[in-house]
């Protein structure tokens, strides 16, 4: 609580350019990283994979609760389209992103 009764939350929000994250060594970088760094928010994009389960994002994220969303790499490099993208978040909360 801060003085007038207002709480106050520290929110870590890491984003992370992976340039793919189908083998073993990079989820165990991301997990790593999210061990070190325990954020609140964590977007990952450049996946470069197709599908995204349960089983992967425990692998991740370990035991801590969480939600994720996913968006499945389409296309190729210099064509514009998208790679890949992961975003999690502690569970209990509502994430919404608004994409411009």
């Amino acid at each position: 609580m801060v003085g007038g009764g207002e709480r106050v939350w520290e929110m870590k929000i890491v984003s992370w350019n992976v340039r793919g994250l189908g083998g073993l060594e990079k989820r165990k970088e991301v997990r790593d990283l999210v061990r070190e760094k325990t954020p609140f928010i964590m977007c990952i994009q450049e996946t470069k994979i197709q599908s995204c389960d349960d089983f992967m994002c425990s692998s991740i994220w370990g035991a801590q609760p969480h939600a994720f969303s996913f968006r499945p790499s389409n296309g190729a490099s210099g064509v514009g389209l998208l790679y890949g993208i992961l975003r999690r978040w502690k569970s209990g909360f509502q994430l919404v992103v608004n994409i411009f």
